[in-house]
């Protein structure tokens, strides 16, 4: 008797992501939805970590930052062409692809995350928040695309905390690096775990 192995909704949502993707590289045009949106955002608000958890390694877990992403209202602005907004928040809009020679504009396709920290290196769970980088409207076909880039701070007053950051691959694989006073203290390598308690739409 043959068994059929069950998709995970992990794998369910990436599919999804990637065949919106596709639909908008076809075309021409760079469609951005709400359902998008949502899929992505479900990817994001997880949590990461490692065999050594348990033990006081690394964990980390991720929400959507809502008082940045509501803030945004700007659909194919120079800085920022599209914010990812998770819970069917997300806006609805079409851009052209760019072209060089646009005043320097970066077009970006971002998500504002913020999220918590418990772990090695830290004695004691850090509060931290930035933004994931996704592609920009410089070449439709990377949008979405993964690696996922990630640019984090530290917040509060965590002595000498300046920056994590680093890419989630395809496969939920996280790999950050910690800087304090810009020298490298750590590299990790987390997984995507169960989702994140976020805070109800």
């Amino acid at each position: 008797m043959s068994h059929t192995r069950p998709i995970s909704p992990r794998t369910l949502r990436l599919g999804l992501v990637l065949g919106l993707a596709l639909a908008a590289c076809s075309s021409g045009v760079i469609r951005f939805s709400p359902e998008q949106d949502a899929a992505i955002m479900l990817e994001l608000e997880s949590v990461f970590e490692t065999s050594a958890t348990s033990a006081g390694g690394p964990r980390l877990a991720l929400c959507e930052n809502r008082e940045l992403s509501d803030a945004w209202d700007s659909p194919g602005g120079c800085q920022q062409a599209h914010v990812v907004r998770g819970g069917g928040r997300g806006i609805a809009h079409m851009e052209d692809g760019v072209g060089f020679g646009c005043g320097g504009c970066p077009f970006g396709v971002v998500a504002f995350v913020r999220g918590t920290w418990t772990g090695e290196p830290f004695a004691e769970p850090v509060e931290l928040q930035g933004s994931v980088g996704m592609g920009d409207l410089y070449d439709a076909g990377e949008i979405f695309s993964y690696p996922y880039r990630f640019y984090l701070q530290c917040k509060g007053e965590i002595p000498a905390c300046a920056s994590i950051d680093g890419e989630l691959d395809q496969t939920g694989e996280l790999r950050l690096s910690v800087h304090f006073d810009q020298t490298d203290v750590g590299h990790y390598v987390l997984q995507a775990g169960g989702q994140a308690e976020c805070p109800a739409l």
